[in-house]
């Protein structure tokens, strides 16, 4: 019987390890799959696509981060001082969709999309708010009454740069007691450049009480004041001038550029993840309003006309600071003319000397339209125009082909850029392949202003007057100019520039055929006409009643009104489109601070021809 029992025992033994076995079997079999379910989870593609597009080019990502790569006399001074007073979600990645990421195409976190929702047919935009702290009541009387569906900023968002004293009255303040030299060229530049007092000016500005209520009338739904505007049901976006970049008239040489950068999107609620947060990157980008409507699309491509903005053409300052500034210690720009022509990294100037070396120089020397290097170095008009690769041979002066690639910063290109040779293809690729009917460009500078010189300064009393051929626009690009122009010309669909900067506000058309500027811009074998809107001052210290006179006058006839067909007091844009009509129409307006329509031009956006 004790056998029998032992036996038995025995057996149970034998039953309980083997379950026990089986047991922890079936139990690491468990967390084996359960590793193997969380580890294909994790490297999966994330929601967020700013996130997954960090992850699968996160590579690139780390070797892009390794890239480091008005001035003006006392009349013109005071005028100045009047106008200033979508990536495809695949794991097959490309170098095209680093470069891609680099350069900035859309994404959907950032893309307004339409489903539901009303469709988008009234945008409104504006640039200028005011040097001091005042109240802005164009929100609250004008903007909201007219009932935009979306808001671009066109630059100056706050001025950010701009003393809280009157320098005039009070030289000795804090503010306005610093060294002259190529950035703080007087006393009313002294704070360029100071990121601590950007951001206090600028959160100044995002807490103003009218502009907090326009905000709140665009984000409804936004609990956050940090979230990403562009996803308001309203969407509100931008691009930066010269005043939010920190620096008056500003280039490529502002030394907290990439601090200043982070601070502006910081105000826009741009995610974290964003391409447009990269280092060595300006903040251009692409919106699509009405997304997925075929037909009724609209681009709102933001340009970056600071970050790599070349120092201005030596001829274009050239005898103002021979004749008027340098002569004088004591005169507006004494320093920064120094700088200009005798300063910079190689002793011999600042001032971008490409436009007369290869513009006016070796292309009119070496005159052969049809050959390649000559149609990329010399020919605006042409697609290969300044492409990523052309360089400049440091002892001959003539342009080669240097095989350098668009992210390599090695190269300068053959132009005094205002884009940059990157954002420059980036923006010809987004414009040729869009399929939008409308696309909005946001410039900070006007494409097209004046071709003519003008008197900005007086020499010594025994000197004639000195003349200046642009204040700080386009007009000082002149081949970056036409290649723009010819760009948004070319490109499908209909195109409207939205600008300001100017502190007065008008609708200008540059039209094709033979006109008074048509030598100027090469614009006489254009296909179509360019609309350009400039909304500029919205308040009563960036804008205020003025005479049409000076600079005001358009005497080239760009506007369709007449020469004086300008708004001087408090104003912002409006598009209105009539998608129903069968032209589609749309309205091109300039509205005042109760929101009343003060100019209006309307455009056919099937033949983008005046209706």
């Amino acid at each position: 019987m004790l056998t029998s029992s032992i036996t038995r025992r025995s057996r149970f033994q034998q039953v309980e390890k083997l379950t026990i076995s089986i047991s922890l079997i079936a139990i690491f079999g468990c967390l084996g799959f359960l590793f193997q379910v969380s580890a294909l989870f994790f490297s999966s593609s994330l929601p967020d696509p700013d996130v997954s597009l960090t992850r699968r080019h996160a590579a690139r990502l780390q070797k892009y981060e390794s890239f480091w790569g008005s001035e003006d006399e006392p009349e013109f001074a005071n005028l100045k001082l009047q106008l200033e007073d979508e990536f495809t979600d695949t794991e097959d990645t490309t170098l095209e969709d680093s470069q891609q990421l680099k350069h900035g195409m859309s994404d959907s976190v950032s893309q307004f999309r339409q489903k539901d929702e009303e469709l988008v047919s009234r945008v409104a935009f504006g640039s200028c708010t005011s040097r001091r702290a005042i109240s802005q009541p164009i929100w609250r009387r004008g903007i909201i009454p007219s009932a935009p569906q979306a808001w671009i900023w066109a630059g100056d968002i706050a001025y950010m740069d701009w003393p809280d004293a009157d320098c005039k009255e009070n030289p000795d303040h804090i503010q306005c007691n610093c060294t002259r030299n190529w950035l703080h060229v007087n006393r009313q530049t002294c704070l360029a450049g100071d990121v601590r007092r950007a951001r206090e000016r600028l959160n100044l500005q995002l807490q103003n009480p009218d502009y907090k209520e326009f905000v709140r009338y665009m984000c409804p739904d936004m609990s956050f004041e940090s979230q990403d505007k562009a996803k308001c049901s309203r969407p509100i976006l931008g691009t930066w001038d010269d005043h939010d970049y920190n620096w008056q008239d500003g280039d490529k040489r502002l030394l907290s550029k990439e601090e200043q950068k982070q601070l502006f999107l910081d105000a826009f609620g741009v995610p974290l993840q964003s391409p447009r947060r990269i280092k060595d990157r300006g903040i251009h980008w692409k919106h699509t309003l009405n997304e997925g409507v075929q037909g009724k699309e609209i681009d709102v491509i933001l340009l970056d006309e600071r970050f790599h903005r070349d120092s201005k053409p030596c001829e274009t300052r050239r005898k103002f600071c021979e004749l008027v500034a340098l002569p004088d210690p004591k005169k507006y720009k004494h320093e920064w003319c120094k700088d200009f022509l005798f300063g910079g990294k190689d002793g011999i100037g600042s001032c971008c000397r490409k436009d007369e070396q290869i513009w006016a120089g070796w292309c009119k020397i070496n005159r052969k339209p049809g050959d390649e290097l000559w149609e990329a170095a010399c020919n605006p008009a042409s697609k290969m125009y300044g492409f990523p690769g052309l360089e400049i041979n440091a002892s001959s002066g003539a342009p080669f082909w240097s095989g350098l690639t668009s992210v390599s910063k090695n190269g300068e290109g053959v132009l005094c850029e205002v884009l940059g040779v990157e954002q420059r293809a980036w923006l010809q690729d987004e414009l040729y392949k869009s399929k939008a009917l409308l696309k909005l460009i946001v410039s900070g500078s006007p494409a097209f202003n004046n071709p003519q010189d003008f008197v900005c300064a007086k020499a010594l009393k025994w000197r004639p007057a000195v003349n200046c051929s642009c204040f700080d626009d386009y007009d000082c690009y002149r081949p970056a100019q036409m290649n723009l122009l010819h760009m948004m010309a070319h490109a499908p669909g209909c195109v409207v520039v939205l600008t300001g900067d100017f502190h007065f506000s008008d609708i200008k058309v540059l039209q094709p055929g033979e006109q008074s500027y048509s030598d100027a811009y090469g614009s006489f074998d254009l296909p179509r006409p360019i609309y350009q809107v400039m909304a500029s001052g919205l308040t009563s210290d960036t804008a205020q009643m003025a005479a049409c006179d000076g600079y005001r006058v358009d005497r080239s006839g760009f506007r369709p009104g007449g020469e004086c067909a300008f708004v001087s007091e408090p104003a912002f844009g409006m598009i209105e489109i009539d998608w129903d009509a069968p032209e589609k129409l749309a309205k091109l307006q300039v509205r005042d601070e109760s929101g009343e329509v003060k100019i209006e031009s309307i455009l056919r956006l099937d033949t983008c021809s005046p209706a």
